[in-house]
């Protein structure tokens, strides 16, 4: 009997450590999104100063479209985190807490399997453009594959945040 609340506790320590390292990478890109809107506001200021004198910045159209990828990107797992995401209730609210428990864990269910799909479209996405050494033509030349690479990098973020809230679901340790 011992053995096995050891055994239980050992779980709880592990999935605790997961769910607060989960949280901490969160936060952390966070931390970097929001250091990457300050400097595209330092570059754009500089752009529309150095327009007025005639001499505009090359790229920053291009460069910014790819900041706001980025930061939307790596902002999911962080939104998930917190629940921020679009939700629908008026169904919902309708059903008793057993079924909108049930239906709380097969939506999540549903959107960790969608996430997951998309994770996997997008590293390959980012893998052919990486191949190909893909760039995105204008003023300046800029490569996609290390943007594609960071949507990656935030998808798993992404998808880590979606399960652990499954896996908080199921276990009824999360409100539905």
């Amino acid at each position: 009997m011992d053995t096995l609340y050891a055994t239980d506790k050992h779980k709880k320590q592990r999935v605790n450590l997961m769910s607060s390292l989960i949280s901490k990478l969160n936060q952390y890109m966070a931390a970097f999104c929001g250091w990457l809107m300050i400097g595209m506001m330092l570059l754009l200021v500089a752009d529309i100063i150095f327009r007025g004198v005639g001499k505009p910045l090359q790229g920053m159209a291009q460069l910014s479209v790819f900041v706001m990828i980025i930061v939307i990107y790596l902002g999911l797992a962080r939104c998930e985190q917190h629940r921020e995401h679009v939700n629908l209730e008026l169904l919902t609210n309708l059903l008793p807490s057993a079924g909108r428990r049930l239906f709380a864990i097969i939506a999540q269910l549903l959107a960790v399997v969608t996430i997951a799909l998309l994770l996997y479209a997008v590293f390959q996405n980012a893998v052919d453009s990486y191949t190909a050494n893909e760039a995105m033509e204008g003023t300046m030349e800029l490569r996609i594959w290390p943007v594609k690479a960071l949507m990656v990098v935030g998808l798993v973020g992404f998808l880590m945040q979606g399960a652990s809230h499954l896996v908080d679901l199921v276990k009824g340790k999360k409100k539905h």
